[in-house]
């Protein structure tokens, strides 16, 4: 095998998550969740449903996806047959309106829906008791973030208040996982980027959002994924 080929796959799987937090950041943090052969995973706005691909691939999780953008999911349909994966289903459906009695080991809510609160609602729905709320969410690197950010991402909260909104919630963390310059430069300029160009965007707000990434959002924000689990488990 080419000895850059391993890269090129990996920078494929990066190149359909709608995350800027790595193929590489997801599988420590799939570690140190614990995942293992057979353990249930639900993703609530799943996307292509890559971070399942990788959890399935490389931890044997059996996973679902969820999500209301047909085209991602047949994409990613398409990209688990190519690459001979089985046990992953991806459903087109709202996530606020989807019915599903199973309990999962792991939840992931890949977006916010509302609320954190509403989110952690939404994902505990699904949860077994005892298992793991996985929450992707971007937060401020700076502890007053300018207010132009806030005006255009709406809540940014640093890390150290968005961990105490978790307790106040009930969950504490476990884990986590964080961006990379690299995939903020991926989502912006090939994702986002094409997208608002390609698809017709009007030039006011491609300025606008492409000022946003290289004044503010490239310096003052970041992204991650938690993993949280109940407080109300440690608690005898």
């Amino acid at each position: 095998m080419n000895r850059y080929q391993n890269m090129l796959c990996v920078m494929e799987d990066n190149a359909h998550l709608i995350s800027m937090v790595p193929v590489e950041e997801l599988l420590r943090f799939g570690y140190e969740i614990g995942l293992k052969p057979g353990m249930k995973v639900m993703d609530l706005c799943c996307g292509y449903g890559t971070v399942l691909k990788i959890w399935r691939e490389n931890f044997g999780i059996q996973g679902v996806g969820v999500d209301r953008e047909k085209g991602f999911l047949e994409i990613g349909a398409e990209r688990m047959e190519k690459h001979g994966i089985e046990g992953v289903l991806l459903i087109h459906e709202d996530v606020t309106k989807y019915q599903d009695e199973t309990q999962y080991d792991v939840v992931i809510c890949s977006e916010t829906i509302d609320s954190i609160e509403n989110t952690f609602l939404l994902g505990k729905k699904f949860l077994k008791p005892g298992g793991i709320l996985c929450y992707q969410k971007l937060y401020a690197r700076v502890s007053d973030p300018p207010q132009k950010l806030k005006d255009f991402d709406g809540e940014v909260l640093p890390l150290s208040t968005l961990n105490r909104r978790f307790n106040a919630l009930g969950w504490y963390m476990i884990a986590m996982a964080s961006d990379t310059p690299g995939m903020w430069e991926h989502y912006v300029v090939n994702w986002c980027g094409k997208r608002n160009w390609e698809e017709g965007a009007s030039p006011e707000w491609i300025k606008t959002w492409e000022d946003m990434y290289f004044d503010y959002r490239r310096q003052y924000e970041g992204q991650a994924m938690f993993g949280l689990r109940e407080i109300k488990e440690i608690v005898k």
